[in-house]
């Protein structure tokens, strides 16, 4: 069928909470030769959209932590991912299960329990083909000067114009400060202020190298309210960074599988 070569080598990432319903789709579709990664709720699911590169997504409508629908949301938040295909799997074939993945930024959606056939015929009108080599290419079409918060120019400028270093540099940025404002309310609730107060220092330090200006000025100010130990200070400092943080992680997070491919021709 035209159906099965179209998506034999498709990645597609299967998120679904429950273990045997995963373990059978899994099955399933490996079968049919999709290459399928597994999330076990919609955090997990941004979390390995972020990492890598999919051809389409099958998600679970409810499950912990995030449901399928924040999840959708979230992720047509992220500029390289507001095409890609999102397939809801809920609990009827009702239209107002369809009406409401719809709303949430889904392409379609199919009923469970799944019909192997009834998800490849989705899958299919959905997934144009494999795209194996996307990384590579990505990569290159990558814009560093695009980036959303950071002043790439004058961050090359400091790094003697090597390319390979700052996309390293940015991606190390993304995965120590992507959940930034959580770990530092709770470092500082903690007894002892001074790991918090590292926290903030360590994130304007590697800001001000990377040349995002607005993050290193709140982040400066919250460290300055963290040495003062003005409670009221540090609440509004972190609101003021978080707010100033929040496209810098969302567009670093968005081609974090390019940033971890150099271009051709970077400096090693």
């Amino acid at each position: 069928m035209e159906q099965d070569s179209k998506l034999k080598g498709a990645r597609v990432l299967l998120v679904e909470d429950n273990v045997i319903n995963r373990e059978v789709a899994l099955d399933l579709l490996t079968y049919e030769g999709i290459i399928v990664e597994v999330a076990v709720n919609g955090r997990e699911a941004l979390d390995k959209l972020a990492a890598g590169r999919f051809d389409g997504v099958l998600m679970d409508c409810q499950m912990p932590v995030m449901d399928g629908f924040a999840a959708t949301r979230a992720l047509r938040e992220r500029p390289a991912l507001r095409t890609l295909p999102v397939i809801a799997m809920t609990a009827s074939a009702s239209a107002a299960d369809r009406e409401q993945a719809l709303a949430a930024g889904m392409n379609d959606h199919i009923a469970k329990p799944i019909d192997i056939d009834e998800v490849l015929q989705t899958l299919a009108r959905w997934i144009s083909g494999p795209s194996q080599h996307a990384g590579s290419a990505a990569a290159e079409a990558l814009d560093l000067h695009s980036l959303p918060g950071v002043d790439a120019a004058r961050a090359l400028e400091g790094l003697r114009g090597n390319e390979k270093i700052l996309r390293r540099t940015l991606l190390r940025f993304l995965q120590a400060h992507e959940h930034f404002a959580a770990a530092f309310t709770a470092a500082w609730s903690a007894s002892d202020p001074a790991p918090a107060r590292r926290m903030a220092h360590d994130l304007q330090s590697l800001a001000g190298m990377l040349h995002m200006a607005d993050v290193r000025r709140c982040g400066l100010a919250l460290e300055q309210a963290c040495a003062a130990a003005d409670e009221p200070a540090v609440h509004a400092r972190l609101q003021e960074l978080s707010v100033a943080l929040q496209p810098v992680i969302q567009g670093l997070a968005s081609c974090a599988d390019q940033l971890a491919q150099p271009a051709n021709g970077a400096s090693s």
